[in-house]
Parts: C-alpha cells; sequence; structure tokens
C-alpha cells in the first residue's frame, strides 16, 4: 500500500500521538529542556506554582525575586541527597515550608482540594529531546512528569532493518552517565527499547 508508512519517525509520531489522545499527555517542546539540569525548568515551576499556592507564598516572602533560582537549586540538591524516586514519594521541604513534585490520583472525588491538585500535573511527551551538553545525541520519545524526565524511549523499526537489540546497545554504548539525564538516581526511572513487535525495559 503506497500510504502505509514503516519509518521510525512515524513510529514516534503514532505513539506521541495515542499518548496526547488518550494518555493525558501535551505535546513537550525538546527546545523548553535544560540540558545540564535535565530538567524543564518552565514546567516544573509551573506545576509547583499552582499545584501549591499558599506554599509557594510563603516562600516568596523568604526568597523574594531569587525564587525560582532557589527552588530549583532546592530540587536538585534534594534529588542527588536522596534520590528522585523518594522526592516523588514524599516531596521536600525548605526553609520549613513542605512542597510535593507531584500528586497522586486520590482515592476518591470527594476532597476538592485534592483533585484539583492531581488535575495539576503537567505531563509532557517530547520527541527527538536533545540531552547533552557534549553532543546533538537526541532520544526518541522521554515521557516528562511535571518537568522531570521519567522516562525514556528508543523505539526501532523492523521494515528499517533494525530492532530492540539495537535500541539496547544504544542505550549500553551510545548514552553516557555523565549526562544529567542518565545520572543513576537522579532523574530517568525507566528505559524503554521498543520495536514493532517487542518491548524491553530497565531501571
Amino acid at each position: 500500500m503506497p500510504d502505509f508508512d514503516v519509518t521510525e519517525k512515524r513510529f514516534e509520531q503514532d505513539i506521541e500521538e495515542y499518548l496526547c489522545s488518550f494518555g493525558g499527555y501535551t505535546k513537550g517542546s525538546p527546545a523548553s529542556f535544560d540540558r545540564k539540569l535535565a530538567l524543564d525548568k518552565a514546567a516544573f515551576l509551573a506545576f509547583i506554582k499552582s499545584s501549591q499556592p499558599k506554599s509557594w507564598e510563603k516562600y516568596v516572602r523568604i526568597y523574594g525575586a531569587d525564587s525560582d533560582r532557589q527552588m530549583i537549586e532546592r530540587f536538585c540538591r534534594e534529588v542527588k541527597q536522596i534520590g528522585l524516586l523518594r522526592v516523588l514519594r514524599q516531596g521536600f521541604t525548605d526553609r520549613g515550608i513542605k512542597f510535593r513534585v507531584v500528586y497522586w490520583r486520590p482515592e476518591t472525588s470527594i476532597n476538592e482540594t485534592s483533585a484539583q491538585q492531581y488535575a495539576a500535573n503537567i505531563l509532557h511527551c517530547t520527541r527527538q529531546l536533545h540531552y547533552s551538553l557534549n553532543n546533538e545525541n537526541s532520544i526518541d520519545i522521554v515521557l516528562l512528569l511535571n518537568g522531570i524526565p521519567v522516562v525514556t524511549m528508543e523505539l526501532k523499526c523492523q521494515f528499517t532493518g533494525q530492532s530492540t537489540a539495537n535500541a539496547i546497545a544504544q542505550y549500553k554504548f551510545d548514552r553516557a552517565g555523565s549526562d544529567a539525564i542518565f545520572e543513576y538516581n537522579n532523574r530517568v526511572l525507566v528505559h524503554f527499547a521498543v520495536d514493532l513487535s517487542n518491548v524491553y525495559m530497565t531501571t
């Protein structure tokens, strides 16, 4: 069939369209990603401010015009100390003010505040994300939660002569742990190698 597109680019597009149509994601912009910090700072701060306005007001009274920078630095320090997974689960405290970096789905809809906080989560599906300060290598798809990259996907298509084996090799040999997005325990929690028939994952 002439309209049967078997390229890897189309594979990316199909996954992105599905996640954005049915998975609650919105299309992310690679340009918004801070390669040094491995963070979409604008999305992270937008979530903090919209989901926890009273805590943010207290924070601004302490740090003033420097609040955005202080928040980003505090989050990064906390992640390096105890790991991203614990920060996602329990949040962090700065100057006695508690912040959450994600709100999980509430068990019931009775509490309106919990529902609003959950709805404030920002899910981005970003294609061809350039992540390194040293080169222009990119990851096919990255899923970000409130600006934090938590899932990567390398996609391969058998019709173009590649499979999950090539994606796994790419992770092993072409991805540097020195790049912030791949720092162990600090950013991405799970990596997927995907082709048209198989999916492999590693934490």
